[in-house]
């Protein structure tokens, strides 16, 4: 028997609601099945759904008459029986015996009979089939209404759509939660490239692998091969590696880390320059030995007339010290490589744009940090200093980054 689902999706204007004449619970139904006849989700009564067009509501289906009841009722008490007949006054006598077969029927009765036989028999087959198929007709009478049940607490709208049954209003089913989305790995910081490039630079067995990772190798790779000659070359061993500072060019937009290297020979480590270029992050190799061999010290501590170019910090001496170190030829400054127990005192001649130069870059205690050329010398009473004939570069940035 068709009927509706609560929660079908049949627009609002087509749906019947109404409450059921039997136990008041609210129905919805589409208008397409009014008039149905079908059991109720709630109290399971039969009952017939309302027909707008013919001004009908919801009501009970009437009570249909059973063959028991068209029976007549039996009587109070039976029958009072016939008297016996002896068996003797049934049997018959031999002159009640017939003595000749009973006259033939005719053949006009014979064909009646049979007509009336096979007409009980239809009769009989379409009765049983109509009784198969057939419900017995329900009454379309108007039927009083129970009042309705009071309305229940608004609600949000549901929309129906079609089923084979009707049931309850239920709540909507609520959606399984969705797994969170997968985590994208993050994507490899530039510090640590440029880390790994100078671990595989401190890890190359030999000059030759170590400059595929050194900064323009083309013009030190020939530089490269004579150290090798004067320096055992070979893996750099390394306690610890960690960023110092990092800078970015404007003009080309590459980042340049500073990477503090430990090692045993330098406890307190010493600089070492990591550039980003096209070919990747390249080691600048020249200030790279410069710091792990030491060149400040064997040059500030080796014979005269020797000339050397090197990374410093320059700054003012004490007003004492410089007032017994300076005269009217030269200025002093302390020179300090970047690790410590190497600081020296340098002299540069006046007037020049070099003492202009280091005058106004440290200034009110400021420190300059560039590249200067010095040359070891000696002076008529023996005695040797070191003397800033050039100032090869502003700052530390490698030259051919």
């Amino acid at each position: 028997m068709a009927c509706l689902d609560h929660a079908a999706r049949t627009p609002m204007a087509e749906v019947i609601q109404f409450p059921c004449p039997a136990c008041g619970a609210t129905l919805r139904l589409p208008l397409a099945m009014a008039a149905i006849h079908g059991p109720c989700p709630r109290c399971h009564e039969e009952i017939i759904a309302p027909d707008p067009e013919l001004g009908l509501g919801a009501r009970m289906p009437e009570p249909a008459v059973s063959a028991e009841a068209a029976t007549p009722p039996a009587p109070e008490s039976p029958p009072e029986p016939a008297p016996p007949v002896s068996v003797e006054a049934q049997e018959p006598t031999p002159s009640q015996t017939p003595s000749a077969p009973p006259p033939a029927r005719s053949q006009h009765g014979v064909v009646l009979l049979l007509s009336v036989l096979l007409a009980s028999v239809i009769s009989l087959a379409v009765g049983y089939f109509l009784g198969l198929h057939f419900s017995p007709p329900v009454s379309t009478a108007p039927v009083a209404i129970a009042p309705p049940a009071p309305p229940p607490a608004p609600v949000a709208p549901v929309i129906p759509e079609p089923a084979e049954t009707m049931v309850e209003t239920q709540p909507a089913p609520v959606p399984e939660a969705s797994p969170p989305p997968e985590k994208t790995p993050e994507p490899v910081k530039a510090s640590a490239a440029a880390e790994a490039a100078l671990k595989a630079f401190l890890d190359a067995p030999d000059w030759s692998t170590r400059a595929a990772h050194a900064l323009a190798p083309d013009k030190v790779r020939a530089a490269m091969e004579a150290y090798s000659h004067k320096v055992p070359d070979g893996p750099t061993a390394f306690r610890s590696v960690s960023i110092q500072n990092s800078y970015t060019d404007k003009s080309t937009g590459n980042t340049l880390f500073i990477f503090q290297v430990v090692t045993e020979a330098h406890a307190s480590g010493f600089p070492v320059a990591v550039v980003e270029t096209e070919s990747g992050w390249q080691v600048d190799w020249k200030a790279f030995v410069e710091f792990r061999d030491d060149h400040f010290k064997s040059f500030a501590d080796g014979p005269t007339g020797e000339n050397g170019r090197f990374h410093v910090i320059v700054s003012t001496p004490p007003a004492d010290r410089a007032a017994k170190t300076a005269n009217e030829h030269f200025s002093s400054f302390l020179l300090d490589p970047p690790m410590p127990g190497r600081q020296r005192l340098a002299y540069v001649r006046k007037p020049s744009a070099i003492h202009d130069t280091l005058v106004a870059a440290t200034a009110n205690g400021a420190v300059f940090t560039p590249v200067l050329e010095l040359a070891k010398q000696k002076a008529p009473d023996g005695k040797t200093y070191l003397e800033i004939t050039g100032i090869a570069a502003s700052d530390w940035l490698p030259e051919d980054r």
